[in-house]
Order: C-alpha cells, then sequence, then structure tokens
C-alpha cells in the first residue's frame, strides 16, 4: 500500500505587503507542512522551499501513522535543488544583506575604516554563514552515507 503524501501549505504572513509587491515577500511567507493523516504540523520553514534530506518517510508523532515526507537524499537532488538546499531565500537574504551593510560601512567611513569594516564583517555575517555551512555540509554527508548504505542493503 502506498503511503499517502504530506500536506504543504504556504501561509501568508505578510498579506497586507501583497498588494504592493514588496521584494521580500518571500521571506514572510512560511511554508508547514503536515501530517495528512491527522494534520499535526512537523515542520515549518521560512521561504517557499521544499527540498529536505532523508529517506523519504516518516511517522507522525501525534497519529503515529506512517507518510512520505517530500524529502530525497543529496544524490538523488538536481543541481538547483541542491543549490537551493544550501542556499535557501533567508541565506541568500542574510547574504545581500550584508552586501548591503558593508557597502554602507565602506562608504561612509572611507578608507580608513577598511579593518573595522572587515572585523564587523567576521563577526555578525561570516561567522553565522560559517556555522550554517558546517550544519548544511554534516547533513549532506548523512544523506550520502545513507544513500550509499541503502543502495548496497538492496543489492545484497
Amino acid at each position: 500500500m502506498d503511503e499517502p503524501l504530506a500536506i504543504k501549505e504556504e501561509e501568508s504572513v505578510a498579506g497586507s505587503f501583497e498588494n504592493a509587491g514588496s521584494f521580500f515577500i518571500g521571506i514572510f511567507n512560511p511554508t508547514v507542512y503536515r501530517c495528512p493523516c491527522c494534520r499535526s504540523v512537523y515542520k515549518v520553514i521560512l521561504g517557499p522551499g521544499d527540498i529536505f534530506l532523508g529517506e523519504g518517510r516518516r511517522n507522525c508523532s501525534h497519529c503515529h501513522k506512517g507518510f512520505r515526507d517530500r524529502s530525497k537524499e543529496w544524490p538523488v537532488l538536481t543541481s538547483l535543488e541542491q543549490f537551493f538546499y544550501l542556499f535557501p531565500t533567508v541565506v541568500c537574504g542574510w547574504v545581500l544583506f550584508a552586501l548591503i551593510i558593508c557597502g554602507l560601512l565602506a562608504w561612509s567611513e572611507g578608507a580608513l575604516g577598511t579593518i573595522r569594516i572587515a572585523l564587523l564583517t567576521a563577526s555578525f555575517f561570516v561567522i553565522p554563514l560559517m556555522a550554517w555551512f558546517a550544519v548544511r555540509g554534516y547533513q549532506i554527508a548523512r544523506s550520502i552515507h545513507r544513500f550509499h548504505l541503502d543502495r548496497s542493503a538492496k543489492a545484497a
């Protein structure tokens, strides 16, 4: 028997901004994933992305029924899906915000303030991004390992 697919709902927190066509609407639209049997929430993310690493199924923590959760392993993802897994909307917004802030600080400080700008950038923007990519790298390594274990188990 084929298991049901998880329910994906895109919530709108910024309804008043939608009519104005705001550039930042993607950040204010969380995506909620629910169990298809009891409709309990199992994942909430910011933005419209739905790229998750995993075996592709899970059991609900409330009703304990199994369902497909839309996840795939890293080797199965397309290169575009891999890019959006590493750089979701929030991370792209963070990088854009960092570039704007650094540009404004460099413009206001002049050539003498470049050391302060470099330290500010490293402490406030680069360190969180390094942590983000370290966690994502660990998740990717686990996904590749699971994928190869599953293939070797099926071949045996």
